[in-house]
């Protein structure tokens, strides 16, 4: 492990930064993709919650966030402690998760991770939020649901990481969160008005493409950034997450071909989000190949749960339940 400045390896850190700056183009993202999902009248508050979801998120984290998601010396197995509020004793300090690297690039690398995770559970609750509590909920959601799952996978004590669950890029903390806050969303907000007495269709089909532009981008810092030590594994994690992308987008195309008759590059988009949740969870532990059924898998069934939600009369607008 590193214990001064003089044991950090400078390649490790420079991955680790731009990784960030990658996650972090996935907000913006994640902003366009729903806003173009949505009806017109909802799509700028959409975008404008994914940077509150950034702002929000990385105030907490600097003030105790980050402490209560990974701290080293807490001892609870569920949460963890306050030693490192407002980043005391992190700036130089390395986290046993990345012995390489300074503590502030790796505290700043998971800060991008709980900033978006939110911005996806809100995609649950679109057209049916106001702005303001909205902002409160992304600070409640992330101290009470989003910090003690991240402690749970990847802190040193955490209930879950000592008993080998492996989780490489935010399976359990990003995916599975976001898509089970939406699940909730539906619960306590219900369906949107005229839902399923009318039939709505994404609003602009460019805003779409140009989100999912973004997030398939930032998508390879977000899960090969993982791998800060180990270039052999970068390498494994960027190529997994290509082909999940290819395999899920292809499939999901050629599945609404057969129904629609038509092929669609929204459909394209969907899958490769598809593909890339599934193999984010095991990005660097399976080999290249198993990432295409993986990939395939990953289209079939978020395909198909759309679908099932629809029947079942489940209002998720923007599929963060069925593909998260």
């Amino acid at each position: 492990m590193a214990t001064s400045v003089n044991d950090i390896d400078m390649g490790a850190t420079v991955w680790m930064i731009a990784s960030s700056a990658l996650v972090f183009l996935m907000i913006p993202g994640l902003g366009y993709f729903y806003g173009g999902m949505v009806r017109s009248k909802n799509a700028l508050s959409l975008v404008f919650l994914c940077f509150m979801a950034l702002a929000v998120v990385t105030l907490q984290w600097v003030i105790f966030g980050y402490s209560l998601a990974l701290s080293e010396t807490a001892t609870n197995p569920f949460i963890g402690n306050f030693k490192h509020w407002l980043f005391l004793d992190v700036e130089y300090t390395p986290h046993p998760n990345a012995p390489k690297v300074p503590g502030v690039v790796y505290a700043l690398y998971q800060c991008m991770f709980a900033a978006l995770t939110p911005g996806l559970a809100i995609g649950g609750a679109a057209e049916r939020i106001r702005v303001l509590p909205t902002i409160f909920y992304i600070f409640v959601w992330t101290t009470l649901v989003y910090d003690p799952i991240a402690y749970w996978v990847w802190a040193p004590n955490g209930w879950l990481f000592k008993m080998g669950v492996l989780d490489f890029a935010g399976g359990c903390a990003v995916e599975t969160a976001s898509g089970f806050a939406a699940l909730a969303f539906y619960f306590v907000l219900g369906k949107r008005k005229g839902f399923g007495e009318e039939k709505w269709e994404p609003h602009n089909y460019l805003n779409i493409i140009l989100g999912c532009s973004f997030l398939y981008f930032g998508w390879f810092g977000f899960n090969a950034g993982a791998a800060s030590l180990e270039s052999g594994r970068a390498g494994i994690a960027f190529m997994t997450t290509s082909l999940a992308a290819a395999a899920g987008g292809m499939t999901w195309v050629g599945l609404a071909y057969r129904v629609e008759h038509k092929f669609s590059s929204f459909h394209f988009c969907s899958g490769a989000v598809a593909g890339m949740v599934c193999v984010t969870p095991a990005a660097s532990y399976v080999s290249t190949w198993a990432s295409l059924p993986m990939g395939i898998i990953a289209g079939v069934c978020c395909y198909y749960m759309i679908e099932a939600n629809l029947r079942l009369g489940i209002d998720d607008c923007i599929d963060v339940l069925a593909v998260h």
